[in-house]
């Protein structure tokens, strides 16, 4: 379920009486939008803060002042677009707020109206006692390039092909240049705090060719290699990953967990890469999107590598909200799936990141949709139209947020979001 910046506007500008959607009639020019359907308004229609909004052709969603209307011709007078708008071309106007107030007052509503709505999380990818960052390479920058590894002369891309990823949603491929795939301190500073312990680190991996593929772990002196990935078949087993231990020096000059791509005629995969210690290291959960970056619930697998139910409820964590680190108690055992369970704040998003184009999408439709507008409309009588008018106008407007907020009211009793239930800590 999914909304577009686009229909959400339109929503918004019909709840607020404000929608007027038409097609050019005939090629006006930069300063002038042509639509004989405009006849039938009165001048004066168009007040001073009025604003058209192009919705197709070479000028597509760009938005200017409307100075005038002249309803002999069906003529609209307006601040220069970048060229001449041609015939048979989809335009709004918009009279009480500009689109772009319209984009501002969503985008506040998607805060102001949490928790009644919001963004469901239910991760997967966090492992117990696992001391890497994105270890299930979920996290990208691009899809090319991922957050917290460093990629060196091989090609690495993200995949979501069923059957290619083993955990989460993605995973990563090598591919053309033999190189590596490497987490160390500069990826994540905790690292450091394995000086001195034995660690093991395991990687799942998928290739069709023999001895393309293996893992290390280095100190900056030593460097520790696993045995060749010899399985060219599925997926490494569950239990039998790739897996390579070492001890790291007490005072290493670096530590470093690579994944060493070395034949370039295949393709290799690479999911669930863990390197687990003698202790619970902090989970950084910072890039779920959680509200104050904090889960309502965690569980934890009952056996390694178990895909059934139940989990098994984890109380007394702890979270640093301004770091975005899950503190786990001791008695959790190292070396098992996590399931984090919270809320965010919905956002409009294009690729996967926050964006303001009218092609992004929210992830809700009606009826929660119905709140998300009565929110922004609220936030338009408040912020962009109040200021702008005389005492009687501001008495109406005034009157017409108190209409909207009782509205709000109704919508979220009908319609508010459910939360998953706070985890209740022991003995506090």
């Amino acid at each position: 379920m999914s909304t577009t910046f686009n229909n959400a506007r339109i929503e918004l500008s019909k709840q607020i009486g404000d929608y007027w959607a038409g097609t050019t009639t005939g090629a006006g020019s930069s300063t002038t939008v042509v639509d004989t359907a405009l006849k039938a308004k009165q001048n004066d229609w168009i007040n001073l803060e009025a604003y058209d909004l192009i919705t197709s052709g070479t000028y597509d969603t760009e938005e200017r002042k409307i100075s005038s209307l002249d309803n002999t011709s069906g003529t609209l007078t307006v601040l220069a677009h970048g060229g001449t708008i041609a015939g048979s071309v989809t335009y709004e106007v918009h009279r009480l707020a500009s689109a772009s107030d319209k984009r501002i007052a969503l985008v506040a509503a998607c805060r102001e109206a949490y928790p009644y709505i919001h963004k469901q999380v239910r991760d997967e990818s966090h492992v117990s006692g696992n001391w890497l960052k994105d270890g299930s390479f979920e996290v990208w920058t691009s899809s090319t390039n991922l957050t917290y590894w460093t990629e060196t002369t091989s090609t690495v891309t993200q995949t979501t092909t069923a059957g290619l990823f083993k955990n989460g949603a993605n995973s990563a491929a090598l591919s053309a240049s033999a190189g590596t795939l490497a987490q160390s301190i500069t990826n994540q500073e905790d690292l450091k705090r394995l000086a001195g312990k034995e660690v093991t680190f395991t990687v799942q991996a998928r290739c069709g060719t023999a001895s393309a593929l293996r893992i290390s772990i280095a100190d900056g002196t030593d460097t520790t290699y696993s045995d060749y990935l010899d399985q060219i078949t599925g997926w490494t087993e569950d239990h039998e990953p790739l897996e390579v231990t070492a001890t790291i020096a007490d005072h290493p000059t670096s530590i470093t967990f690579t994944i060493h791509y070395e034949l370039t005629a295949t393709t290799a995969y690479v999911d669930d890469a863990r390197v687990i210690s003698s202790y619970n290291p902090p989970i950084y959960i910072g890039e779920l999107g959680l509200s104050k970056n904090t889960p309502r619930q965690v569980f934890v697998e009952p056996l390694d590598y178990y895909s059934g139910e139940p989990w098994v409820r984890i109380h007394n964590w702890t979270v640093d909200e301004t770091s975005g680190l899950l503190f786990l108690p001791d008695n959790v055992q190292k070396d098992y799936r996590l399931r984090i369970i919270g809320t965010g704040y919905l956002d409009f998003l294009a690729s996967g990141v926050a964006s303001t184009l009218w092609t992004a999408t929210i992830a809700i439709d009606q009826p929660q949709l119905d709140i998300l507008i009565a929110q922004a409309i609220i936030y338009i009588y408040r912020t962009f139209s109040i200021p702008n008018f005389y005492t009687g106008d501001r008495k109406a407007y005034m009157e017409m947020m108190g209409f909207w907020d009782q509205e709000l009211k109704k919508r979220i009793a009908r319609a508010g979001m459910r939360l998953p239930a706070l985890t209740t800590n022991w003995g506090t």
